[in-house]
């Protein structure tokens, strides 16, 4: 169990700073919010941010759960032991300079690490940005708050886990935890895969990848995690130029992508070939698995429509056949120049009465395992998307049958509120075809993994 990291009683930070130019400032500042007992130790402070500070971690009265270390690299050994002599369980390592630096570097990291184990101790890092919860307000980086959610993520690079925090703070999807790695010199993606598959608050793993220290480990924690939990690899070093980088970036032997895809396949990992594919994925499992492959397209304009049918027919899904009788009700409160065949367009002037109706009909469908719901910029005077998402919403709440239903609002900040609505009642909402028919992809191919599609 590696709760101590995530729900712990006590933080210390050491390296703790009243420096806003140093990353203990940023740490200890954004530790300030946890509900836990949160220490600075500075060797030279008495008081770090109004808190008082301390000498040595040992000195602190309480007992404590977490050390965050952001001190010089010259002085992380001794931390590492002085967080061992007072019973700290986990430590994150946030100072750089150690196994991407090389060999020494790599012999330097083994001791930190045969120290921790002396002492029962677990590390995260060395050369990561931290970790975060944002159920239980810890976030233990120099980097902003991620926005609260139920996708797992870990990053092996810091710098692009943080650009993908800000990234989706400003998109408004959320993570339940953050965790950088770093150079993953003790705590690693099994590690965590192992955890998270238990973790209630996490729907879905994300991974960001370079390389992996033992494959046999990983695939055999995968196997078991991903019959728990959908997890969404997207693997960085597919091509030679790029295996290079990721050995000079995190001391990973990035290895031939082709093994690293057979092993994913093997484990029952989603593979993501961009980001916005990995987080269009791992968003998806808000929503209940589809019992089959057949999808039902609605939308106010056909053009995103057809889009979104080439999507998710190149991904193997299909378009389903819908009923007489479906096709006929829609045909009764529909204009007659709506299409009923799937996608139903059901043109411009479609008000959120008409989204209510149409979803309902098509979730009652005997035909449709899965429903997407489109809606462009609304021409017509006096609408917004509000009442759209208000009335794909209402469907779904009547219907309650178990369908999974995504949505794909593309009208920019016009549709921000219909998107907030949309995602408090668990249905991912995607602004482009080709995320919300990923984010199908992922649900499919899941429930195929867990059998509830049958081949």
């Amino acid at each position: 169990m590696l709760d101590y990291f995530f729900t712990p009683k006590s933080v210390a930070v050491l390296g703790a700073s009243n420096d806003p130019l140093k990353l203990g400032y940023e740490v200890f500042k954004n530790l300030k919010e946890y509900g836990g007992k949160v220490y600075p130790v500075n060797i030279k402070e008495e008081v770090v941010q109004g808190v008082k500070a301390y000498k040595n971690v040992k000195e602190i009265p309480d007992d404590v759960d977490l050390a965050v270390i952001v001190v010089p690299k010259k002085f992380v050994k001794q931390s590492i032991i002085d967080c061992g002599e007072k019973g700290v369980k986990g430590a994150v390592v946030i100072t750089a300079g150690f196994g991407e630096t090389g060999e020494e570097g790599k012999k330097e990291e083994r001791e930190l690490v045969e120290i921790a184990h002396k002492y029962g101790m677990r590390i995260i890092g060395p050369n990561c940005v931290g970790i975060m919860d944002t159920h239980s307000n810890l976030n233990a980086t120099f980097i902003m708050k991620a926005k609260k959610g139920s996708v797992a993520f870990i990053s092996q690079s810091g710098a692009l886990g943080a650009g993908i925090v800000y990234k989706t703070i400003k998109e408004d999807i959320g993570f339940s935890k953050f965790i950088s790695v770093g150079n993953m010199s003790d705590v690693d993606f099994a590690d965590l895969m192992e955890y998270l598959a238990d973790d209630e608050n996490s729907k879905a793993i994300a991974l960001y990848i370079e390389g992996i220290k033992d494959g046999k480990r990983f695939m055999e924690i995968a196997k078991k995690a991903s019959k728990k939990k959908p997890i969404i690899a997207l693997k960085a070093g597919k091509s030679e130029s790029g295996a290079r980088a990721a050995s000079s970036h995190t001391g990973s032997l990035a290895g031939s992508y082709a093994i690293y895809e057979a092993a994913f396949k093997q484990s029952g990992i989603l593979v993501a070939n961009t980001i916005d594919e990995m987080l269009s994925m791992a968003r998806a499992f808000t929503q209940p698995l589809p019992k089959g492959k057949r999808v039902a397209i609605m939308t106010n304009a056909g053009g995103p429509g057809v889009l979104t049918a080439d999507e998710i027919d190149k991904r193997g899904l299909k378009l389903a056949n819908l009923k007489e009788e479906t096709m006929e009700k829609l045909r009764s409160f529909l204009p007659p120049m709506a299409a009923v065949k799937n996608p139903v367009d059901m043109i411009a002037s479609a008000r959120g009465e008409e989204y209510y109706k149409t979803a309902k009909l098509l979730l009652e469908d005997d035909n449709v395992d899965m429903l997407i719901a489109i809606c462009v910029v609304p021409t017509f005077a006096g609408m917004t998307p509000t009442e759209h998402a208000e009335g794909v919403i209402r469907a779904v709440k009547e219907v309650n049958n178990g369908k999974p239903v995504l949505a794909l609002f593309m009208a920019g900040y016009v549709s921000e509120k219909a998107k907030e609505l949309l995602e408090k009642e668990g249905i991912p909402a995607y602004e482009r075809p080709e995320d919300v028919g990923v984010a199908a992809y992922a649900l499919a191919e899941f429930a195929k993994a867990k059998g509830v599609i049958k081949e």
